[in-house]
């Protein structure tokens, strides 16, 4: 159950911290663990409401168990507003399918919010590390409790091209459970992301970001890799 306004503002502290720490490691625990092979594909298009709001529209799709024997959809949209030249705030929805090859597809309902912003930049004032903090709420069909996760993400990219347009990338994000729920969630680290890989312009106002992301997942048996072709289609504001 979702614990007392008191307790999880101390979890959510707690917990941010630990993902801060989990994020700033590129590199998965080093246990044993199942191994699954996954592809990633997803698409992400900003585009501009009136002023310093905006609309954020997502959509991802995972070919997993091997490529092909199991699936998940998400579709993301939001709401944001810019705070600051590369800051800004956003409220959104989302819904997520998960077909796995053995055992019953779900779906979920989420309601997240994230801030975003650049602390480091680059000499001539392009963004070289972002951070993103997002908090999620995350609840399923046939299940009662509503689970809060928080998820932490840290990104460096540098060009690596004469003109500026390519750039290297590596980021690393954690994913920490504030609560534990009746449909699995349980308090405290869930998942790591990290992420290496490259970006480029392949039309006018269009980048693809490809690459490799391992995927360190926690589970109460024995935790689980999964090794991820992404690559990820953006439209910026």
């Amino acid at each position: 159950m979702l614990p007392s306004p008191r307790t999880f503002r101390a979890r959510l502290c707690a917990r941010l911290t630990l993902a801060c720490l989990a994020s700033a490691s590129l590199a998965a625990p080093a246990v044993a663990a199942d191994n699954d092979t996954q592809a990633w594909g997803a698409a992400l298009a900003n585009g501009p409401v009136r002023g310093d709001l905006f609309l954020w529209l997502e959509g991802q799709g995972r070919a997993t168990d091997d490529v092909g024997g199991g699936s998940q959809f998400i579709v993301r949209p939001a709401i944001g507003a810019r705070i600051a030249p590369d800051a800004h705030a956003v409220v959104g929805y989302a819904y997520v399918r998960t077909a796995p090859e053995t055992g019953r597809t779900t779906n979920e309902h989420r309601i997240w919010q994230q801030v975003q912003f650049a602390p480091v930049r680059h000499a001539g004032g392009a963004p070289k590390v972002i951070s993103r903090t997002r908090l999620e709420q995350r609840m399923f069909e046939g299940r009662d409790d509503t689970g809060w996760r928080l998820r932490q993400l840290v990104r460096f990219q540098t060009p690596i091209s004469g003109d500026g347009k390519v750039l290297a990338i590596a980021f690393a994000e954690g994913f920490v459970n504030v609560n534990t729920t009746d449909w699995g969630a349980r308090d405290g680290l869930d998942q790591v992301r990290t992420f290496v890989g490259v970006g480029f312009p392949i039309a006018s106002g269009l980048r693809l970001e490809p690459g490799y992301l391992n995927q360190y997942v926690v589970r109460r048996g024995e935790d689980r890799v999964n090794h991820v072709f992404s690559a990820t289609l953006i439209k910026p504001l």
